[in-house]
C-alpha cells in the first residue's frame, strides 16, 4: 500500500469526507425549509425568555390573591395562579431555566461525547473495551430513571440537575462518536495521513472529529430538547428545581390540582414545553440537512 502514497505529504492529504461548519452554516440554515420551521418557533421563545424582565409584563414572584385564578386576559395572557402570580411571565422565567438546563446538558454531553468516543473508536483495546463497559452499564438503565437516581444522591437543584441529566446522556453520545469514528478511521484518507506519519492527535483534530462533528451537533440539538423535557419531569416530581424559582416542571406541577377550574395553569405551560421540544427537533433536521451533505435532498 506504500506505494500509493509515496509522493504525499502531511500538508496534501485530502479530507472528502470534512462535514465542520463554516461560517456559512447558519445562512444555510435559514434556506433550510424544515430549519426555518424550527427557527420560526424557537427563535421568538427564546426572546421572550431572554427579555421577559425588561419587557413591561408583571413580576413573576409578585402575589396578589384578588385576582388569583383568573383566565388569560390581555393583562395577563396566560392568566393567574392560586396566589394571583401571572403565569405567563413565570412562564418565561421558568423557560429560561429549562432552556439553560436543556443547553448547558447538550454542551457538556457534546464535549464528553467527542472526547471519549474519539479516543475509545480510534485507540480500540483496552481503552474502548473500558469505556464501552462503562457505557453499557449507564445504558442499562432508563435515562429518566437514571436521572432520578443520580438527583437523589446530588440533591434537587439547578447545578445537581444539570449534572444528574447530563451523566444520563453522556454514554449514548460517546457510543455514537465512537461509532461514527470506526466507521472513519479506515478510510484510505486516514492510511494515507498514516503513511505520512500523522500524529494520533494530528490524526484526530484534522481528520476524525471534524468529520463526525454534524452528526454530533444534530445529536446536541436532540439532547437539549430531551434534556428540557427530563427537567420539567424531575421539577414535576418535586425532584429538580424547587420553588419559589419557577420552572416550567414546577409551574405545571402547582396547577394540576386546578384542572377544572384553571385549566391554563398547567396546560399553558406544557405547550410551551411541547413548542420549544418540536422546534428543536426540527432544528436538528435542519442542521443534519446543511451540514451532511448526505443528507440534503436533490
Amino acid at each position: 500500500m506504500r506505494h500509493r502514497f509515496a509522493n504525499l505529504t502531511l500538508a496534501s492529504v485530502s479530507y472528502p469526507l470534512r462535514m465542520m461548519p463554516g461560517l456559512g452554516w447558519l445562512r444555510s440554515l435559514l434556506g433550510n425549509r424544515i430549519g426555518l420551521i424550527g427557527l420560526s418557533i424557537l427563535v421568538p421563545v427564546l426572546l421572550l425568555a431572554v427579555l421577559v424582565p425588561v419587557l413591561p409584563f408583571a413580576d413573576p414572584f409578585k402575589t396578589n390573591v384578588s385576582v388569583s385564578l383568573n383566565s388569560p386576559s390581555l393583562e395577563h395572557p396566560f392568566g393567574t395562579d392560586k396566589l394571583g402570580r401571572d403565569v405567563f411571565s413565570r412562564t418565561m422565567t421558568g423557560l429560561q431555566t429549562s432552556l439553560s438546563v436543556g443547553f448547558l446538558v447538550a454542551g457538556i454531553t457534546l464535549s464528553f461525547g467527542l472526547l471519549f468516543g474519539t479516543l475509545s473508536g480510534f485507540f480500540g483495546g483496552k481503552l474502548d473495551r473500558l469505556v464501552m463497559a462503562g457505557v453499557d452499564i449507564f445504558l442499562s438503565f432508563p435515562s429518566l430513571l437514571l436521572a432520578i437516581g443520580l438527583v437523589a444522591i446530588f440533591g434537587a437543584g439547578f447545578l445537581p440537575v444539570v449534572v444528574a441529566i447530563a451523566i444520563a446522556d453522556i454514554p449514548r453520545a460517546i457510543r455514537l462518536q465512537r461509532s461514527l469514528v470506526l466507521g472513519i478511521k479506515s478510510r484510505a484518507f486516514i492510511d494515507a495521513a498514516r503513511m505520512v506519519s500523522a500524529t494520533p492527535g494530528w490524526l484526530m483534530a484534522r481528520h476524525l472529529v471534524p468529520n463526525t462533528i454534524a452528526p454530533m451537533l444534530v445529536a446536541a440539538s436532540i439532547t437539549a430538547a430531551n434534556a428540557i423535557l427530563t427537567e420539567a419531569s424531575l421539577s414535576f416530581l418535586g425532584l429538580g428545581i424547587t420553588p419559589p424559582e419557577p420552572s416550567l416542571g414546577n409551574i405545571i406541577r402547582e396547577g394540576q390540582m386546578y384542572l377544572q377550574e384553571a385549566w391554563w395553569i398547567s396546560t399553558l405551560p406544557g405547550l410551551v414545553i411541547l413548542l420549544i421540544a418540536i422546534s428543536l427537533h426540527l432544528v436538528s433536521d435542519g442542521i443534519r440537512e446543511v451540514l451532511d451533505p448526505r443528507a440534503r435532498k436533490s
